[in-house]
């Protein structure tokens, strides 16, 4: 249509949006923003007047066009992206898209799809959920990264996110707006900042418009956004003015805020309540309880100073149901049991101490203040409790940190209980060519796939005997504990399927080559990163065995089975005392 195209040109702008590292102020990429060019300028409008004449297609190709265009135009420092794009389903699922000629667009103007990120907006939604892990694994395939956009929006994000399982997840600007005066909003973020962190995806908060905002995403463990704070969209890709870096810096150290928090410490479990002023009358608190059912608790505040936590209990005790008047709810001072803590106490410790205050506040929130004594926020007895008991159960199982698998305690006691049977298997897993990967791709990547192949082990246990566990020794070896034997068809559907799903392990052009080279010297071999599975049962062992012979005949069958991965560059098991796969 006229409206939208000008011959081959067409009626669309393109407009930047950083995308910000709070932590080292770097821009992780942009955001691809669209206005019309006349005689419809506004986003809203334009989209929807595509969607009412059947042109939805139509609008996207065009901004892409442009978009892809303009970014060929840039600088060279400006032109390696990442570039963030929105897609409708409807347009991902469209052959037209997926086809032979957006490919051909980006080739034209020297781009590659490396550099873009497809965001399959939560707002829309696909019918058929197979169709979405089909489209997202071979738009991955191709090169693209895949972000899942205004997660939180919609009615299906939980479905969407499982499977497009996506490189980078974008919380909708509606949990982020005023989320400092939401508590079940952080503890919602504080959530999925932890499941990212388990799957690999970067979490990205959109919308981010005043400081009171950023501040507790950044306590959350929020790392990267998006919004008006930061950067407007501009004609250019632009990065953060240095006032906003300064402020987000003293912000960040205000916090004490690390890049990788330590989770025994109290202030990794931080939720800022509501807040008043320490002479707020009491008919003021009656209002904010009131307006906010959900809050258990308000902190009254002198300046940065804590001065009292009100429970909605005992404050409904005191005043009653209509009493409260304009009298200081603190008429009678501040409570006696009001106890405060530094961030950086430990969280078992804290349990402990928190545990031996008087029967009226035991289960009082504990309020958190930074080493100058300035308010963090509280946490609540029902989380330091649940918390100081995963911690005490990860350390009586050794967990290990990456995967939270059990470590090598829980394995030792897995293999005792499994010798005393008459019939068991312990499968040693471990991977070829990992220490070479690791030196090519670096040790973020490699704990990535440390972490696929944990997962991958873990979604496969329903395949082995009921009562079976895994666990992580460490680095790259896995041990799994069999109560009964195993089938070698079993291990064979573990090694093909670890070989089938290589997409966490390349980019695309190793995906072609089928590996990895060492380096980038001509004639340097390609290999794969394979599984070498070792299995060894009661038949390959004494009667009654000690756990030091099963250890020495392991060590000599996963030599044997590294050596033939080795050869077939194919991932292999190994039975004692024979069969291979």
């Amino acid at each position: 249509p006229p409206w939208l195209w000008n011959g081959d040109e067409p009626r669309v702008a393109t407009v930047f949006q950083p995308i910000v590292d709070l932590l080292s102020g770097e821009v992780l990429g942009h955001e691809v923003l669209s206005r019309g060019l006349g005689p419809v300028e506004s986003p809203n409008e334009l989209f929807n007047r595509a969607r009412v004449e059947g042109f939805t297609y139509e609008l996207e190709r065009a901004c892409w066009t442009a978009a892809v265009r303009r970014i060929a135009t840039l600088p060279e420092e400006q032109r390696r992206g990442p570039f963030f794009f929105n897609v409708s389903p409807d347009v991902l699922s469209d052959e037209r898209f997926g086809g032979a000629s957006t490919l051909e667009l980006l080739r034209t103007h020297g781009l590659s799809p490396r550099q873009l990120v497809l965001e399959i907006t939560e707002r829309s939604t696909f019918e058929d959920t197979e169709q979405l892990r089909m489209l997202a694994r071979r738009y991955a395939e191709q090169g693209f990264g895949i972000a899942l956009d205004d997660f939180g929006a919609g009615h299906s994000g939980l479905v969407t996110l499982v499977h497009s399982a996506p490189d980078f997840i974008k919380l909708d600007q509606a949990l982020v707006r005023d989320i400092h005066l939401h508590t079940y909003r952080q503890h919602l973020v504080k959530s999925l900042v932890t499941f990212a962190q388990r799957v690999d995806a970067v979490l990205i908060a959109e919308g981010v418009e005043t400081w009171n905002e950023l501040a507790v995403l950044l306590r959350l463990g929020i790392r990267h956004a998006q919004g008006y704070l930061l950067a407007r969209p501009a004609n250019t890709p632009q990065r953060p003015g240095a006032d906003f870096a300064e402020r987000c810096r003293e912000a960040i150290r205000a916090l004490h805020h690390r890049e990788h928090e330590d989770d025994e410490t109290v202030g990794s479990m931080i939720i800022r309540p509501p807040c008043a002023p320490a002479a707020s009358p009491a008919v003021e608190l009656d209002r904010l309880f009131r307006r906010t059912p959900g809050e258990d608790h308000v902190v009254l505040l002198d300046g940065e100073q804590p001065r009292a936590v009100v429970t909605r209990r005992s404050f409904y005790a005191r005043w009653g149901g209509t009493s409260a008047d304009e009298t200081p709810a603190l008429a009678d001072g501040a409570p006696d049991a009001l106890m405060v803590v530094e961030d950086a106490t430990a969280i078992t410790a804290l349990a402990r101490m928190a545990m031996r205050r008087p029967p009226e506040s035991v289960y009082d929130p504990v309020v958190v203040t930074d080493a100058q004594g300035h308010f963090l926020g509280t946490v609540t007895m029902k989380q330091l409790i649940a918390r100081a008991s995963d911690l005490e159960q990860h350390a009586a199982t050794g967990a290990h940190p990456l995967t939270d698998l059990p470590g090598s305690r829980m394995i030792e006691r897995w293999i005792r209980a499994a010798l005393q049977g008459s019939a068991f298997t312990i499968i040693y897993g471990d991977l070829d060519h990992f220490e070479t990967y690791n030196d090519r791709y670096g040790f973020l990547q490699g704990d990535r796939v440390i972490r696929h192949t944990a997962n991958l082990l873990s979604e496969c246990l329903h395949l082995l005997p009921p009562g079976s566990h895994l666990g992580h020794v460490g680095g790259d070896d896995f041990v799994l504990v069999c109560p009964e034997g195993v089938s070698p068809e079993v291990l064979r559907k573990l090694c093909q399927r670890f070989d089938a799903e290589r997409v966490p392990l390349y980019g695309p052009e190793d995906l072609r080559r089928g590996g990895f080279t060492a380096n980038d010297a001509p004639g340097t071999p390609v290999v794969p990163v394979t599984l070498s599975l070792a299995a060894v049962d009661q038949r390959g062992l004494s009667p009654s065995p000690h756990p030091a012979e099963l250890s020495a005949v392991a060590a000599s069958l996963r030599k044997k089975v590294k050596a033939l991965s080795g050869e077939s560059h194919a991932s292999t098991f190994l039975f004692q005392p024979a069969s291979e796969g």
